[in-house]
């Protein structure tokens, strides 16, 4: 058995591991070197992508984007998932491959607020083993293989489509277009009372860099105006990630949001995928609604790494700008 040994990949090689990546059977574009090095467009920071090598070739690896001040390496996060991706092989080959990919970036100093893998990573006992910090996440996945719009997706959801049929809007797969995007999502963002983590630099960065890799459906008004729509992400032919979604007031009011997933599913059934992760499931009304279209609750696993040193740092940090912002509203 030939021992294994992690080294960095240098961009000349990035092309390699995106192709060994499509063949993995959840090799997904956010470990991608293309999608990385958008993410170190939109956010800062380098590349640094490690590959665990079993021999001349790939057992595992992970994509990091990395920010350095001074002695400190901070692995920026990921908007969704920045797995450790592992060749399928037997168990004990694949805890091997990971322990000493845990161990070269323990090497490295990384801080690491969070490695959240896709739902194939569910043994990770090396991190545990290597006093990895370890969470639960939870998503939704659809078998595409088996959904159908009568049996698979709730009644209720099933009426609004009829009435957005009635309506006469209609959802269909469009050329990738990030101002339809970034102005529904920001609408959606708004409207839920949450705060969009990325700018609309940021965002249109990151959509711009997809290309092939991506699909976008929007659903339209009878007068053309765009109503919802849906973003689409895969790498490989297997899995596709439901991205960014988006809904003006007047497309929940006609049914719009719910119409653009039965496209979405049956444009991936025709594709030949066997997979929809909805990637999140962790807030109540956002789990229920991707559960009414068919799919299955499923838990995701993240990993962390972080010194005691800097967790109180972190947390200082936090306070004082707490403190900060009572004493600024108090002289007001």
């Amino acid at each position: 058995m030939t021992e294994l040994a992690v080294r960095e990949l240098k961009e000349h090689e990035w092309d390699g591991w995106d192709a060994w990546l499509a063949q993995q059977p959840w090799g997904s574009p956010f470990s991608s070197a293309w999608w990385l090095e958008a993410n170190c467009r939109a956010f800062g920071g380098h590349p640094l992508l490690l590959g665990v090598f079993d021999g001349e070739e790939l057992a595992g690896g992970v994509a990091l984007r990395v920010r350095d001040a001074g002695f400190v390496h901070m692995v920026g996060i990921s908007i969704l998932y920045n797995p450790i991706v592992m060749v399928a092989r037997g168990s004990q080959r694949r805890q091997q491959a990971l322990g000493v990919l845990l161990d070269d970036m323990a090497r490295r100093r990384l801080i690491i607020p969070s490695l959240a893998c896709t739902p194939d990573m569910v043994d990770l006992r090396q991190a545990v083993w290597h006093r990895w910090d370890l969470t639960a996440r939870w998503t939704v996945v659809t078998a595409l293989k088996t959904w159908t719009l009568e049996g698979s997706v709730s009644h209720g959801e099933r009426e609004l489509v009829k009435k957005a049929e009635r309506s006469k809007i209609v959802g269909r797969v469009e050329p990738i277009d990030a101002d339809i995007l970034c102005e529904l999502v920001t609408t959606t963002m708004v409207r839920q009372g949450a705060q969009l983590h990325q700018s609309r630099r940021q965002l249109r960065t990151l959509i711009e860099s997809v290309g092939s890799h991506g699909m976008q459906v929007v659903v339209r008004d009878v007068d053309g105006t765009p109503l919802s729509t849906v973003f689409i992400m895969f790498h490989g032919a297997r899995v596709a990630f439901e991205t960014w979604a988006g809904t003006s007031h007047a497309g929940l009011v006609k049914g719009a949001a719910a119409a653009q997933f039965p496209v979405v599913l049956k444009e991936l059934q025709a594709r030949g995928y066997e997979y929809l992760d909805w990637c999140g499931a962790n807030l109540p009304g956002v789990s229920d609604f991707k559960l009414r279209f068919g799919g299955g609750l499923t838990t995701c696993l993240a990993v962390s790494r972080q010194p005691l040193w800097f967790k109180a740092a972190f947390a200082g940090y936090h306070y004082a700008k707490r403190i900060h912002g009572f004493l600024k509203r108090g002289g007001t």
